[in-house]
């Protein structure tokens, strides 16, 4: 439960900002890229405090990923990883093969400060 003096509309405001970014630091022992933040709802108790849920996703980061010849890829948990692909010959198999020439990593949702959610 959150007091009802802290539940401003700064706050609301707040909550809203920081919903579908990913976490900057260390939360709640994930590493920073790892926690997405999806959200709160809640009401008020009565006078004297707030019951606000709030939901998290986590994803975790990844280090050395290797992909065909392509190694140490480092993604953290909510970027989107793709690969690019050419055509080349498989000559042992005799057959036509897809083979990665390119990994991207691209960031998909901003990075905030968690500790602004004050839990």
């Amino acid at each position: 439960y959150i007091d009802a003096s802290l539940v401003t509309d700064a706050y609301k405001a707040t909550l809203y900002n920081l919903t579908g970014t990913v976490n900057n630091a260390t939360f709640r022992n994930f590493a920073a890229g790892e926690v997405l933040f999806m959200g709160a709802s809640g009401s008020k108790r009565g006078p004297g405090d707030w019951e606000i849920t709030f939901r998290f996703a986590a994803s975790p980061n990844v280090t050395g990923l290797t992909i065909g010849e392509i190694t140490g890829i480092n993604k953290n948990g909510w970027d989107y990883l793709w690969v690019a692909y050419a055509d080349d010959v498989d000559d042992a198999a005799k057959e036509l093969i897809k083979k990665p020439i390119a990994a991207y990593v691209e960031r998909v949702y901003r990075y905030t400060d968690f500790s602004l959610l004050g839990i």
